[in-house]
């Protein structure tokens, strides 16, 4: 299934793929637990404390590796060789790990995505204000695209910050989400391998229902204005998040020539 085949293109469901990762999380997570109960019970049996489950984190942890394993399946036909699943990749500073990569031993990073995330808000039942771990996420990815572009200047690197899609209508006079685009902006923006290497080629926030009913992206730097409150007027589907993403790869690589006709969507 290839993203330059638009028969092939349509058949990519957004909605299916962040439901079924959601109902994977959340398996994962209730066994995890489980298993904490479990431990916990035979510490104190023993005389000893009991560990603290971290949910969150859990959360946070196991959506990347499903979320990930879904968009590299998506992408695998066009980048056969295309892995998920935090595997390492080389930077300046050794092996960095990234969500997913694109890397031959012929030229090295293609490309990677990176996931950051922010599931649950701090107040109201977690349905509001979803702007923590702003500057720890803002810096992680900095470090991450320094590291990378320094050894890999070609590579092309993508952040993809993932919200509920209550974060559009939780805050007053700005939402959480337009609060995250306008903290991202400067992190977009890297058009030439000379450019700045702590930016990132692509930027997006994704909006996904909690009951695994949509999945959207914004383009971060895109064509579509981000309102204060409310969804944007237009969002992108995965289909056409992972067309950006390949064209991006297409552009660097020199693939920017075609026949009429024939040019890739995105």
């Amino acid at each position: 299934m290839s993203l330059d085949n638009p028969q092939d293109a349509a058949l990519i469901d957004g909605a299916a793929v962040i439901s079924k990762v959601l109902q994977q999380t959340a398996a994962d997570v209730a066994a995890a637990k489980a298993a904490r109960a479990a431990a916990n019970q035979r510490l104190l049996s023993r005389g000893k404390k009991p560990k603290a489950f971290n949910e969150k984190l859990t959360f946070a942890i196991k959506f990347a590796k499903y979320i990930g394993a879904a968009i590299a399946d998506a992408l695998r036909d066009d980048f056969p060789e295309i892995k998920s699943g935090e595997n390492p990749s080389r930077s300046v500073s050794g092996a960095k790990r990234v969500d997913v990569n694109y890397n031959t031993p012929e030229m090295g990073l293609g490309f990677a995505i990176s996931f950051k995330s922010v599931h649950r808000g701090e107040r109201a039942s977690g349905d509001v204000d979803f702007i923590h771990n702003m500057k720890r996420n803002d810096e992680e990815l900095r470090v991450e695209a320094t590291a990378h572009h320094l050894r890999q200047p070609y590579a092309v690197l993508v952040a993809v910050i993932f919200l509920p899609v209550e974060s559009c209508n939780d805050l007053e006079p700005t939402s959480s989400f337009a609060s995250w685009v306008q903290y991202l902006w400067p992190l977009k923006g890297r058009d030439e391998p000379e450019d700045p290497p702590d930016l990132f080629e692509l930027v997006f926030v994704a909006l996904y229902a909690r009951d695994g009913s949509d999945l959207r992206f914004y383009h971060v730097g895109g064509q579509v204005p981000c309102p204060r409150r409310e969804r944007p007027s237009q969002l992108l589907t995965l289909t056409e998040f992972l067309q950006l993403v390949k064209k991006a790869y297409d552009v660097r690589n020199g693939k920017d020539f075609f026949f009429e006709g024939e040019a890739p969507q995105g």
